[in-house]
C-alpha cells in the first residue's frame, strides 16, 4: 500500500511540474517601455546621495533602501525587502534577458551583506547603486569590473495578480 501512494505522488508530481529549467517560459516583466525611462530617471535623480546603513531617503541611503524608494515612487504600494529577500522573493523572477529596470542582486558571500541596485544600461551592463564608498552612483557589471567579479542575479518584478 506505501509503494502504491509513493509511486502515485510521484507520478502526480511529474505531471505539474516542468521536465527541465529550461523548458519553464520566461517571465513576462511587468515594466512598460514608459515604466522603464520612470525608473531609470528616478533611479539616476538619486546620484551622489551619500551611503548611509539603514538609510531611507537623499539625506543618506543604504542599497535596498535605495531600490525600495525608486521601486516605490513608480509603484504604488511596494513593499521593502532587503537585499537577500529579493532571491526568494515570489514577485520576482531571474531572468536570463534584462532590460533597463531589474534589479541585480549580487549575494552575500562568507556571512557578509547581499548587494543590489537597478540595471540602467544592458548592452554596457551598468547598474546604479547605493554602494559604501561611492553613494549612490551608476557603475558597472562588466566582466573584469569589481562588481562584474562578483557573482549576481538579474531579477524582473513580475505582474501582480
Amino acid at each position: 500500500m506505501y509503494r502504491k501512494i509513493l509511486l502515485c505522488a510521484a507520478i502526480c508530481a511529474a505531471s505539474i511540474l516542468p521536465a527541465s529549467a529550461n523548458d519553464s517560459p520566461e517571465p513576462a516583466n511587468v515594466l512598460t517601455s514608459e515604466d522603464l525611462s520612470t525608473v531609470a530617471a528616478e533611479a539616476k535623480s538619486w546620484q551622489g546621495t551619500r551611503y548611509r546603513y539603514g538609510g531611507k531617503d537623499k539625506n543618506g541611503v543604504d542599497c535596498s533602501h535605495f531600490v525600495y524608494a525608486v521601486y516605490n515612487r513608480i509603484f504604488e504600494g511596494y513593499d521593502y525587502r532587503m537585499a537577500d529577500e529579493y532571491l526568494h522573493d515570489p514577485d520576482f523572477a531571474p531572468t536570463k534577458s534584462p532590460i533597463v529596470g531589474d534589479v541585480i542582486i549580487f549575494p552575500s558571500v562568507g556571512g557578509g551583506s547581499a548587494h543590489m541596485g537597478i540595471v540602467t544600461d544592458v548592452k554596457s551592463r551598468k547598474f546604479i547603486g547605493a554602494q559604501s564608498s561611492t553613494g549612490v552612483k551608476e557603475t558597472s557589471f562588466a566582466p573584469g569590473s569589481y562588481w562584474g567579479k562578483r557573482p549576481y542575479r538579474i531579477l524582473s518584478l513580475l505582474p501582480s495578480d
